[in-house]
């Protein structure tokens, strides 16, 4: 019989923010244990948050055995990898420190916006070994800083947000770029002239949701994906790559898979140069329907292996948005609430607070609209690339990506 272990830790320390003052200082520490155990092709899983002697979640597993769940793919094993990507962790002091400097020039500077939420720092833990020789450890310490920013002549709950995440928060370039976008609160002006115009987002969940799930191998082989049967087409503009990303760098989360499967370089290219190559599978889906085994189970501590997701990330193809732009003017929706993909892949949102855009700077506040693509457009004719976040200070790994979009004003 084989046993694998499975031990998060959380660490937390929460700033809470209320009308730009502090309101509480929250602190959480968490462990949770996870056991599964394996024997002639079954899997036995249990599991406990907080300090719960290892035998006694063997023995839990051990009798759900009996369930028989069947698992009959050979363990990860054989592999030591152990990485900290936070050796520059802020402490609870340095941290409330931080956010009553913000907060002071906040409610200095820009007494015409009320601001809620949190700043936190975050120390986690992932471990993983089994009685085949596997031994992986992920360790990270982050920020992030959540403020839900409101006008206060305005009439909605929310006006937008000021963000960033990573690991070596910098006060100065944290104000230089959000001093910009706090002013361009104040300078309301018109949308560029014009029903098709380059539009710029971030952080796109819908977009990488809807990817997502049409890059998952097993809805890719039973024709529940957009890209089933293409494989090997070219379904993009060429410059575009896609990959299942599993380097913390750009996301605070294991670079090991929920079955213990390490990639080599934390990437595995899906589609290449505009082409689909590969969609992603855990051992399950990889076995059934005969595609390459890419390292993408996710699942709970204590559950099954499964595929529901994988991170996936574009490649940066692009270095310049302003000469990409040659001399246009563009919108940066930074607010968009509502809008989603259809299963045929047209895409329609309402951008409820968006600005001017001139490919370093933010000029000033766009009234609402909405925007509607598809997405063989976005991606393919209107696609304009995606760049590296150099002006707009937003985090660790943050992207920036254009496309040409009808806009109803």
């Amino acid at each position: 019989m084989e046993k694998e272990f499975i031990t998060i830790n959380e660490k937390e320390i929460a700033v809470k923010i209320q009308n730009t003052r502090v309101n509480a200082v929250r602190m959480k520490d968490i462990v949770k244990k996870g056991v599964r155990v394996y024997k002639d092709g079954k899997i036995g899983i249990s599991g406990a948050v907080g300090e719960v002697p290892d035998e006694v979640l063997i023995e839990n597993a051990v009798q759900n055995l009996n369930a028989g769940i069947s698992y009959p793919y050979e363990l990860s094993g054989n592999l030591k990898d152990h990485r900290d990507y936070g050796k520059n962790r802020m402490s609870g002091d340095q941290l409330l420190e931080c956010a009553e400097g913000i907060l002071e020039k906040l409610r200095t500077e820009y007494s015409d916006f009320d601001f809620s939420e949190s700043i936190l720092t975050r120390e986690i833990s992932w471990q993983m070994k089994n009685t085949r020789g596997l031994d992986l450890e992920y360790r990270d310490s982050y920020i992030t800083l959540g403020l839900i920013l409101k006008e206060r002549k305005s009439a909605n709950v929310i006006d937008g947000f000021l963000q960033y995440y990573g690991r070596n928060f910098d006060f100065d370039k944290f104000w230089a770029f959000n001093s910009e976008l706090l002013e361009a609160y104040r300078n309301e002006v018109s949308l560029p002239e014009g029903d098709t115009l380059p539009v710029f987002t971030f952080e796109f969940h819908e977009l990488l949701r809807f990817l997502s799930r049409s890059l998952n191998g097993e809805l890719y082989a039973t024709g529940g994906s957009i890209f089933s049967n293409k494989m090997g087409e070219k379904l993009f503009n060429e410059k575009i790559t896609i990959e299942q990303n599993m380097s913390p760098i750009y996301r605070a989360e294991p670079f090991f898979d929920m079955e213990g499967v390490v990639l080599e370089n934390d990437r595995y290219t899906l589609i290449e140069k505009g082409r689909l190559v590969n969609v992603y599978t855990d051992k399950r889906t990889a076995d059934i329907y005969n595609l390459p085994h890419t390292g993408a189970a996710s699942g709970d501590y204590d559950g099954m292996p499964s595929l529901t997701r994988a991170p996936v990330r574009f490649a940066v193809d692009s270095d310049d948005i302003k000469a990409a732009l040659g001399g246009k003017m563009a919108i940066l929706v930074a607010v968009s609430s509502g809008g989603d993909f259809t299963a045929d892949g047209s895409f329609a949102a309402p951008v409820q607070v968006g600005f001017l855009f001139d490919g370093e700077h933010i000029i000033g506040k766009l009234p609402q609209f909405s925007i509607r693509s598809h997405l063989y457009k976005m991606l393919g004719e209107d696609y304009i690339g995606t760049f590296e976040s150099k002006h707009l200070y937003l985090g660790d790994g943050t992207l920036l990506q254009g496309y040409y979009m009808t806009v109803a004003r």
